[in-house]
């Protein structure tokens, strides 16, 4: 489960900028993660508690999660389309394009948000 590792770098991160920024409390961190990554973010709210436990500034910390959707770019006609175009269409949906594909967005895990004072 790399997900624990994935929790403390964020919390290290995170209370590098607290430090940074004289911050006093952690109120919420938004993360987002990719449709296709391989990070599980059930996975992340369950270690989430190990990394609370690392500062008392994590201790009223809410752990949001936004799952962002994987998104293809057909280098042959142009056309952006999701996983589930793809999954239905077995290719491109627009001209059925199946090896010149790009993957764009969906494999992302990243610290989009920090809330705190």
């Amino acid at each position: 489960m790399h997900e624990l590792g994935i929790v403390f770098s964020v919390a290290d991160k995170v209370l590098e900028i607290a430090r940074d920024n004289d911050l006093t409390e952690i109120v919420a961190i938004t993360m987002q993660i990719g449709e296709i990554s391989s990070v599980i973010p059930d996975y992340l709210k369950k270690c989430f508690p190990a990394a609370v436990e690392r500062s008392p500034l994590f201790a009223h910390t809410e752990l949001k999660i936004e799952i962002l959707p994987a998104r293809y770019l057909c280098h042959s006609c142009g056309e952006s389309f999701s996983l589930e175009q793809f999954k239905e269409s077995g290719g491109c949906p627009a001209c059925g394009e199946q090896d010149f594909l790009e993957l764009l967005t969906g494999r992302e895990c990243f610290i989009k948000n920090i809330e705190a004072y």
